[in-house]
């Protein structure tokens, strides 16, 4: 077929076709919502569009016949060159790292770049057409992000508190310094130990029981004591508060929080022959401590504690525990008293709020135990440790995932937008199938992670197509091969945009197999069974369903019963059985409608 005018527009440099071809593509191309721009064969800038202007702080005539690496960081210069020339060339580049562009007034941003090379009939490249992603953002947040994670990890390496965590044959999986100091050891050393390697023999036994029954999701003791053996053969005892650790809902390890209580251990006798040396050790602990009587009264407290409550001693002693807690914190410290007083099991670490004279509250976590006097009294010794400022960084570190969740959900609906705006025939269509195929994932029981992962996949799964002119997007009638080849290209198209943005899951890819079929029918890479990504599987089925039951410009609606009637005749064919059954239950049992 002789190739028409508007055809031939399509090749030469710069899409021009594309960019001209009606007002509509040209305020897409000039307001995308990442920059673009066309390069001849010597980098020279011929087009750039508003976006990217903006972007830089120019205007696009003072951009417009100049080379790009005029804008980019003068450091990287020298290497983008050296890029061009091999891409021009056809030679295979390695996946570059995020470019660095220069603003107008001086300022750094950071873009992810795709560029694509225009060749003429012959095979030798006339031009690059690049869009770039403004990064800039994300970095800032992923330095901080970085930041907190050191900040946090330098809290648990210095740590007072022995930390480590091991998996479900008791081998370390982690330990802090503080940990490998208790037993003599360095840090590297222990790494090709297990927790049983340090365990006295005389205790042995018991916390290998211990450690297997939670594993095995037994209820054992989460705290107790035990004694230890360090590098030189000498004993310590210590104290553990264990947990298991998991991986959905499959147990594969255990989490401890050790504290060296051999000291303890040692006063426990001295301290009934020297009251004196008991009030040296507390007096000089880091935590508030403070002994209560059974009606809530407190008959010592530390200059840690008197500290914490800003109160004078007289002001404290004799009083209600409870009159310096806050309104919300009274009713669950007294259960836990009375339930403690009473023998039943309780939590042995909780938090509450403390308010001091000033007013001030402050979040302290307590850890308490029954005990008897000489006469015989039950008396409450608890410790308070003031968390605070712990709190508050986690809400931080919590508050800044959050944010980054809202930013990735922004950007995503923002490309939703932009594909429906180039081809309202299908408006919704991906909000639909991103409805649906959530609705799916959830009754498949699929992690929280995973539904996500499928729902910010599925609002922008057709994205490549705007790759796709327009004109056979909205053809109401059957498509010859090559502009089916066209609308094929869309998934890998998709890929090629969002592969370097790191999303927290895999967007890029389960779109990218969004076509693969069951069987190994599909497109683009003939993928198939379980080769195929869980997410893929399940937004192809819903793609599937909302494409047959909508209407299009080359077919009327065919409805939700006739999409059904081909998942069911081809179930195990082309689409996923698990995937298939999901959807009938969806729609026969749960009665799910599309909205509009």
């Amino acid at each position: 077929m002789k190739p028409t005018k508007r055809r031939q527009n399509i090749s030469r440099i710069g899409g021009q076709s594309f960019l001209t071809s009606g007002n509509s593509f040209q305020k897409l191309w000039e307001n995308a919502p990442f920059a673009c721009h066309v390069l001849d064969t010597k980098g020279i800038i011929i087009r750039v569009n508003q976006t990217e202007a903006r972007l830089l702080g120019y205007k696009k005539e003072e951009m417009v016949g100049k080379p790009i690496f005029d804008f980019i960081l003068p450091e990287q210069r020298a290497e983008a060159k050296k890029r061009f020339k091999q891409k021009l060339s056809g030679q295979q580049v390695a996946k570059a790292s995020n470019r660095i562009y220069v603003r107008k007034d001086g300022s750094k941003v950071y873009v992810v770049i795709n560029d694509r090379i225009k060749r003429d009939a012959h095979g030798k490249p006339v031009g690059v057409y690049s869009t770039m992603v403004d990064i800039t953002d994300y970095k800032k947040m992923e330095a901080e992000l970085k930041a907190s994670e050191e900040r946090y990890k330098d809290l648990v390496e210095k740590a007072g508190i022995a930390i480590l965590m091991d998996d479900k044959e008791g081998k370390f999986k982690y330990i802090n310094k503080r940990y490998a100091e208790i037993f003599g050891y360095t840090v590297k050393e222990m790494k090709g130990l297990s927790i049983f390697s340090v365990i006295h023999p005389d205790d042995l036994n018991r916390v290998t029981s211990y450690h297997l029954g939670r594993i095995r999701g037994k209820k054992v003791p989460s705290r107790y004591e035990y004694k230890g053996i360090k590098k030189d053969g000498s004993v310590v005892y210590l104290e553990v508060d264990s947990a298991p650790i998991k991986e959905g809902k499959t147990i594969v390890g255990t989490r401890s929080y050790q504290w060296d209580i051999t000291d303890r251990k040692k006063t426990e006798v001295a301290i009934q022959e020297s009251e004196e040396l008991f009030r040296a050790i507390v007096e000089h602990s880091h935590d508030g401590i403070l002994l209560i009587d059974e009606n809530f009264k407190i008959v010592y407290c530390n200059g840690e504690l008197i500290q914490n409550l800003d109160y004078h001693v007289d002001e404290i002693l004799g009083h209600d525990f409870r009159d310096f807690l806050d309104e919300e914190s009274r009713p669950l410290v007294a259960d836990h008293y009375r339930r403690r007083q009473r023998g039943e099991k309780v939590p042995p670490r909780y938090e509450f709020n403390i308010v001091r004279k000033d007013g001030v509250k402050r979040r302290v976590e307590i850890s308490s135990e029954v005990i008897k006097n000489a006469a015989g009294k039950m008396r409450t010794v608890a410790q308070l440790l003031d968390i605070t400022e712990r709190k508050k960084a986690e809400e931080l570190n919590h508050e800044m995932m959050r944010n980054l969740r809202r930013s990735l959900n922004s950007t995503i609906n923002v490309i939703a937008l932009t594909v429906e705006a180039r081809d309202p025939f299908t408006s919704g269509h991906q909000r639909r199938v991103a409805d649906l195929a959530r609705t799916i994932a959830t009754e498949m029981g699929l992690p929280k992670d995973s539904v996500e992962a499928i729902r910010s996949a599925a609002i922008i799964h057709d994205l490549g197509k705007i790759h796709v002119p327009a004109d056979i997007l909205n053809k109401p009638s059957k498509l010859s091969e090559i502009e089916y080849k066209f609308i094929k290209s869309h998934p890998r198209v998709a890929y090629d945009i969002l592969k370097d943005i790191e999303f927290p899951w895999p967007v890029a890819k389960i779109i990218y197999q969004h076509h693969e079929r069951w069987n190994g029918s599909g497109y683009p890479q003939g993928l198939s069974g379980k080769n195929i990504l869980p997410e893929a599987r399940i937004l192809a089925v819903a793609d599937v369903v909302e494409a047959m039951a909508s209407h299009r410009p080359y077919r009327p609606p065919l409805g939700i019963e006739k999409a059904l009637e081909e998942l069911r005749e081809n179930k195990g064919k082309l689409y996923d059985p698990d995937v298939v059954d999901a959807c009938f239950r969806v729609f026969k049992e749960k009665h799910y409608a599309f909205r509009s």
